[in-house]
């Protein structure tokens, strides 16, 4: 089983730097651009999930839907995506319900926050 989230994106190598190079996550799958769709590539997270982007020109702006990651070290993570130049949307911070955690927006429009538990 596995759980794809696939975002098409006028922003693909920025998104793809973000993913691969700031996050640190193995590329799983690429593909070169065809007559059929842009170029892509499948980023993995643990055993089960995976972000696509696929190259595409005029893309609509993500709206209403946003991505929750558990993350071992948040802080961490938050000062490594601060010096890689990512706008974070929400520093670390604790919530009532256990979590700490910090949002961003990737460079493709995407809302994720990453969590750990406290």
């Amino acid at each position: 089983m596995e759980l794809r989230i696939v975002r098409r994106t006028d922003r693909f190598d920025e998104a793809c730097r973000f993913w691969g190079e700031v996050l640190g996550w193995p590329v799983t799958r690429e593909w070169p651009a065809d007559e059929h769709q842009g170029q892509g590539r499948i980023f993995g997270y643990g055993d089960v999930a995976r972000v696509e982007f696929i190259e595409t020109a005029d893309v609509p702006a993500v709206t209403g839907v946003s991505v929750g990651i558990e993350h071992s070290g948040v802080d961490a993570l938050h000062e490594r995506m601060v010096a890689a130049g990512v706008t974070v949307t929400q520093p670390p911070t604790d919530q009532p319900w256990g979590h700490r955690n910090v949002a961003v927006e990737d460079p493709s429009g995407l809302a994720v926050t990453f969590f750990e538990w406290r």
